[in-house]
């Protein structure tokens, strides 16, 4: 192009969105996140966002977006039904640039309007790349607990460390969905000492994998896991852990 580019135009086609599809749950956290790292990294980058074939529920939309961004990103943004688009993307994109069958002229070497050779189609993920868990691991071993963390609360594993030279060792997976999780310290000498956090607060999809990890105890006192799921307005978590204490001696002899 011989200049930089520092504008984009994104082009969103909802053609084969379906209904059960944009009302789930996922789908809008997904989108919301989106919305929320676009605003906080790349809030100028963005010319213009054209949503085409937008349905009557996508339309409905359009007041949720007004209350959740701001007015000079909301400008930025065109919504169009089954109509009008293609004259508003041959405004904003040479003919020559745009591909076929968004309305311009440009195909593939072998004529495909698609221009399947520049652009990637969504499509259905295979299933080898679907990272869900079915054969759990932490759920199957016989010393792992299990709790169940209800909807809008905390549930807290205070293990006391009276020795030196020991290390906190954890493991945990859900049955489905996220689960916050950190962990924090607190000093032996009082009650009212102030806990410490150690990792901090992160939302951790243990529905995929079990989560491990191992943290040196350098000082004596409680040290608290916490498995947060207050952000939650529906679903309870079942959670599988497995949590202890190892000296540094078994540490250092798998690690031979």
């Amino acid at each position: 192009l011989d200049k930089p580019v520092t504008k984009v135009v994104q082009v969103f086609n909802l053609e084969n969105l379906t209904f059960a599809n944009a009302t789930h749950t996922k789908t809008l956290l997904n989108l919301l996140y989106y919305i929320k790292q676009y605003l906080d990294n790349y809030p100028e980058r963005l010319k213009y966002a054209i949503v085409l074939n937008a349905s009557i529920i996508a339309m409905m939309s359009i007041p949720i977006l007004k209350a959740i961004l701001p007015t000079s990103m909301m400008q930025k943004i065109r919504i169009y039904g089954r109509e009008g688009w293609r004259e508003a993307l041959l405004d904003l994109i040479d003919a020559d640039e745009l591909p076929a069958f968004l309305g311009g002229n440009r195909t593939d070497p072998d004529g495909n309007p698609l221009c399947e050779t520049l652009l990637i189609h969504g499509q259905p993920i295979p299933k080898k790349y679907i990272l869900f868990n079915d054969n759990k691991t932490t759920s199957t071993i016989s010393e792992a607990d299990r709790m169940t963390v209800s909807r809008l609360s905390k549930s807290w594993i205070n293990v006391e460390v009276k020795e030196s030279d020991l290390y906190l060792e954890w493991e945990f997976e859900t049955k489905k969905k996220d689960i916050e999780f950190v962990i924090y310290y607190r000093e032996q000498t009082s009650e009212e000492s102030k806990q410490v956090e150690l990792f901090p607060k992160q939302r951790i999809e243990a529905c995929f994998e079990p989560e491990k990890g191992l943290y040196k105890c350098d000082k004596l006192g409680t040290y608290s896991i916490l498995f947060d799921n207050s952000y939650s307005w529906i679903y309870p978590k079942d959670i599988y852990y497995k949590i202890k204490l190892r000296g540094s001696h078994e540490i250092e002899h798998e690690l031979m």
